[in-house]
């Protein structure tokens, strides 16, 4: 599968850019350590991609994981409901959506207990260099479902 954009074209990685990456690590302050098996050795859930510019020639090479963000609200419960909920919960969930192709779990909370428990007794940890952009919510444009194979859907069960 290719695609494009303004003139690159995008493909999925292959054993043929193991060299480029090579190179590309063997100069790279950032990412000491790293293996071009990082891009190459992908599990359920990730891919991996070479953009090429104009003239054929690998100008970025990216890798995509599935991921889950989650956000939630609590009842008004005993604290000890809302430990217990969220420990079992959060350890249903996990387990749930990694056999679904996630591969990771993101939490944000602005409260100094709760991310002091997702720490402690939950698994989490801090993601130092991490930047997020929202995006925003798309009406449905069914052209993009045979570029990656999804659209996007929204549950509305519930609603009233």
């Amino acid at each position: 599968m290719k695609l494009t954009f303004d003139g690159y074209t995008v493909r999925p990685v292959e054993e043929r850019d193991r060299a480029f990456i090579r190179q590309q690590l063997a100069v790279d302050e950032y990412h000491p350590g790293m293996s071009a098996d990082y891009f190459l050795k992908l599990v359920p859930g990730e891919d991996a991609w070479a953009v090429e510019n104009q003239q054929g020639y690998v100008v970025l090479i990216f890798k995509t994981k599935v991921v889950c963000r989650l956000s939630m609200i609590f009842g008004n419960q005993p604290q000890d409901e809302n430990r217990d909920v969220l420990t079992k919960g959060v350890e249903w969930l996990a387990n749930t959506i990694m056999h679904n192709r996630f591969r990771e779990l993101i939490f944000d909370t602005e409260a100094p207990l709760l991310r002091h428990m997702a720490k402690k007794r939950l698994g989490f940890t801090e993601a130092p260099g991490v930047l997020v952009r929202h995006l925003p919510v798309p009406e449905a444009d069914k052209s993009m479902a045979v570029l990656w194979n999804v659209v996007p859907q929204a549950s509305h069960e519930g609603e009233e």
